[in-house]
């Protein structure tokens, strides 16, 4: 990409929205990782059964205790969870 093309997307990126279409969402941030809180929060804000929470927290503490499998050929950074 030549430098021209780069410092237009660049110009374009960075300015203001000027057209006046806006939407206005309601959105949570959810700190990184995962853990019971996350499982649990996540849960509350589906406002899931209690049942369907015991099962997602069960099939969390399963998932702890699992290897990653070692994929054959490929290679790929381990996620940190």
């Amino acid at each position: 990409m030549e430098t021209n093309e780069k410092d237009i997307i660049q110009e374009v990126t960075n300015k203001e929205y000027e057209f006046g279409f806006t939407t206005d969402i309601a959105t949570e941030t959810i700190r990184k990782g995962l853990d019971e809180e996350v499982v649990r929060l996540i849960s509350k804000k589906k406002n899931e059964p209690e049942w369907l929470l015991d099962f997602r927290l069960k099939a969390f503490r399963k998932w702890q205790t699992m290897k990653e499998p070692d994929w054959a050929h490929l290679e790929y950074e381990t996620p940190n969870y």
